[in-house]
């Protein structure tokens, strides 16, 4: 599930490898493409978490929705990826890689590693870095998407109301999981019965993760149950990073609410809860 720097710097002549760049802040869109064009991992492709990880905003379905399986197949094909592709993600610690590494492998791509440390990792042990563009490719990726591997917001009132016997888990900070503010969404707050696992703990403070035997401690009370994990954040991306940490934790069945929060608020009956 993780690469370091090192290893991905020996794996670079691999023909088979596909490097994206996933760099993005939701304070700056731009941002992302700005910096990938001054400076990038050799060979790696830039994909932007609104244009290419998300599909158009509607009334529903949260800030971020999940791209078309199809579409997003066949961007991947045009940066080269092929059922036998290694797929190494990266981003500079904003939580988007982990967005990639989940869509990738849901809609059929196996070998898909996580850059430990993002970036700065590849910067911290002095490799070169480019700015050349690669060209897109013309491979046709077919997708084999994992629909088991999400849940909608029927699925989560059946959890709220008792019907489906899982485990929701919010994981953004915990002050908006409270409440207590809410910097980005119409209402504060979070879906009854939710436990709160702010993503950015399954960080070191050098933006490397966590080794498996911490993640393992971290949730351990939800690994143990056995019970299906549905998680959610804001719009269904760092969840992404709380999903990629249980996974690490030795998590079997864990489930993505794409449109999170923000999709679940927009449901005037859905109820809300706070502290």
């Amino acid at each position: 599930m993780l690469i370091t720097a090192d290893e991905l710097h020996q794996r670079l002549a691999d023909a088979e490898l596909v490097i994206l760049d996933c760099r993005f802040r939701l304070s700056d869109p731009e941002w992302g493409q700005h910096v990938y064009a001054k400076s990038h991992i050799p060979g790696a492709y830039y994909l932007d978490l609104e244009r290419d990880l998300s599909s158009s905003v509607h009334e529903h379905g949260g800030r971020h929705p999940l791209p078309d399986p199809e579409v997003f197949a066949n961007k991947l094909g045009q940066v080269g990826v092929t059922s036998t592709s290694t797929v190494v993600v990266y981003d500079s610690g904003e939580g988007m890689a982990t967005r990639a590494w989940w869509l990738t492998r849901y809609v059929g791509i196996e070998d898909v590693l996580v850059l430990d440390g993002g970036y700065q990792a590849w910067l911290d042990g002095g490799f070169a870095c480019s700015t050349q563009i690669p060209p897109r490719v013309d491979h046709d990726y077919d997708a084999d998407v994992h629909l088991g591997w999400t849940v909608d917001v029927d699925d989560v009132r059946r959890i709220v109301s008792g019907e489906w016997d899982a485990i929701l888990i919010d994981a953004r900070a915990h002050d908006r999981y409270s409440g207590e503010v809410e910097p980005i969404d119409a209402k504060a707050g979070h879906i009854p019965g939710a436990v709160n696992y702010p993503w950015q703990n399954g960080l070191m403070e050098n933006g490397r993760w966590k080794p498996d035997y911490i993640q393992h401690r971290r949730f351990g009370d939800v690994v143990s149950k056995k019970q299906p994990i549905v998680v959610y954040c804001g719009s269904g991306v760092t969840a992404c990073a709380d999903i990629f940490a249980l996974k690490l934790a030795g998590a079997e069945d864990v489930r993505l609410y794409a449109g999170s929060w923000s999709d679940w608020i927009t449901y005037r009956d859905n109820p809300v809860e706070k502290a």
